[in-house]
């Protein structure tokens, strides 16, 4: 009897392995591809604040809105170079290098349109109280 016992040890090895290698796929693959938790989501929501972050591609949180006379930060979390600049050109970053940061002051209320000089497909809005 001591022979069919070893032939299934394999199988319940197997049994115990797979699901914990499962799951630690899981962990990891959901670490290497969540965003940033301190910044709003990628480009779909809004949000008030006086930082925009560059990541993916995307502004975030866009639209935003600040107090007219703010300074905003501008963080590109980026590896290729990206710029935020007024549609109007009354204001704008200048080429912010990955992991660069510039600011923008706000200094009127309104409503200003914003797209990256690089990449005209990056858009974004901020509404100034």
């Amino acid at each position: 009897m001591a022979g069919p016992s070893i032939r299934r040890l394999p199988t319940v090895v197997l049994v115990l392995i797979v699901p914990v290698i499962a799951v630690v796929a899981v962990l990891v693959t959901l670490n290497a591809t969540s965003d940033d938790t301190s910044s709003a989501s990628s480009g779909s929501g809004s949000g008030s604040g006086t930082a925009i972050a560059i990541k993916n591609f995307q502004f975030s949180p866009n639209p935003i809105t600040v107090k007219a006379g703010s300074t905003l930060t501008v963080t590109n979390d980026d590896d290729t170079a990206h710029t935020l600049t007024s549609d109007d050109n009354t204001f704008g970053t200048g080429d912010l290098d990955g992991g660069a940061k510039g600011t923008v002051k706000i200094d009127a209320p309104g409503k200003y349109a914003y797209h990256c000089e690089i990449h005209n497909y990056m858009t974004g809005t901020i509404e100034a109280r």
